[in-house]
């Protein structure tokens, strides 16, 4: 499973001193896994601003897996496939 950090755009909250709408759009980082068939997996209840706190889980994460443990999928939600890969082709019939 490669797992690494992932940044999402999204509209948040327009400042009170903003000049323009695009100042409500904000990054956000997230954890995700992607196996070798192309299946995508999103961390559950993880989402932040602060790419630092993103790469501090991301490490634990993968201290647990060089240890020998498993991601527990019970914890991660499925995401759209790769594009392209055989998951994303067995998905949407190519």
């Amino acid at each position: 499973m490669d797992i690494g950090v992932t940044s999402l755009l999204v509209e948040g909250s327009l400042p009170p001193e903003a000049s323009h709408p695009s100042e409500a759009i904000v990054e956000v980082f997230i954890i995700t896994a992607e196996n070798k068939r192309g299946n995508r997996y999103e961390l559950d209840d993880f989402g932040t601003r602060d790419k630092a706190k993103a790469d501090r889980q991301l490490a634990k994460i993968e201290a647990h897996l060089a240890k020998g443990g498993k991601l527990n999928l019970d914890h991660w939600s499925e995401r759209e496939p790769v594009y392209g890969s055989d998951a994303y082709c067995e998905e949407y019939g190519f």
